[in-house]
């Protein structure tokens, strides 16, 4: 298998990001190049973009599309489910991870995070029909 060398330092926060994730230290990696390598555009089309949320110390993954504005989680909480919109996964998830929580309303666009950049998704918002 190859190798790869890192610094000291970085391999401490892989290490660090491993057990945040639960992981192994080479599955962040792989994480890590995957969601830079899967280009958000092809041929001009928009495609899904892979986006996260942390929930109560639970991390959910999911992949919007944006000219649906559906959300698919696609691990962790509520996943396995094709949700209308980023606000529908929002609660799932929330309910999913506080079933006691009476009222799980949430604002997708501010609870789940675009994984390439880090910002909320609401960064990639625009009116709806349009892409």
């Amino acid at each position: 298998m190859p190798a790869i060398e890192l610094d000291e330092r970085t391999y401490g926060k892989v290490v660090f990001a491993a057990r945040v994730m639960g992981c192994a230290p080479s599955e962040v990696v792989r994480r890590l190049v995957e969601s830079w390598s899967n280009a958000e555009e092809a041929d001009g089309e928009p495609q899904d973009v892979r986006v996260h949320a942390v929930y109560r110390g639970a991390r959910v993954i999911g992949l919007f599309d944006p000219a649906t504005r559906a959300l698919t989680v696609t691990e962790g909480p509520a996943a396995g489910q094709v949700y209308t919109s980023p606000s529908a996964a929002a609660m799932a998830v929330i309910q999913a991870v506080n079933p006691d929580r009476t009222s799980p309303h949430a604002n997708g666009w501010s609870f789940w995070r675009v994984t390439r950049s880090g910002e909320e998704l609401k960064s990639l918002r625009r009116p709806a029909g349009t892409v």
